[in-house]
């Protein structure tokens, strides 16, 4: 499988995955990194979990703060039991109608 379609496919697993589990926000990934670590040369397992652990944080940010950023791992793995790509994917957990508020630095770069 080629480069793109492992990103194409690994992009709103977390994604979906955290809407379906923190209903009434609205969830989009972030960013996604894709670590090709081995050749992909059989069929194909996209692997995902998300924690106990990262769940309560996620319900503990949302009850704090009202939203979370949660940072997921997850891979392809081959036939043979080999991960052949590692991805990184950050998802953003926003109340419904969020409105990005950019802060701008002294050099003029923005962030959230």
């Amino acid at each position: 499988m080629f480069g793109g379609y492992q990103a194409a496919v690994a992009d709103p697993i977390a994604a979906i995955t955290c809407a379906k589990i923190f209903p009434g926000h609205e969830v989009w990934t972030r960013s996604q990194h894709i670590n090709f670590q081995h050749e992909g040369n059989s069929d194909l397992e996209l692997r995902f979990e998300l924690g106990e652990e990262v769940e309560q944080q996620i319900r503990d940010d949302l009850a704090q703060k009202g939203r979370s950023t949660p940072t997921f791992e997850y891979g392809f793995y081959r036939k043979d039991g080999v991960r052949c790509s590692k991805i990184i994917n950050v998802v953003a957990i926003r109340p419904k109608g969020y409105q990005l508020r950019r802060k701008v630095d002294k050099k003029g770069i923005a962030s959230e």
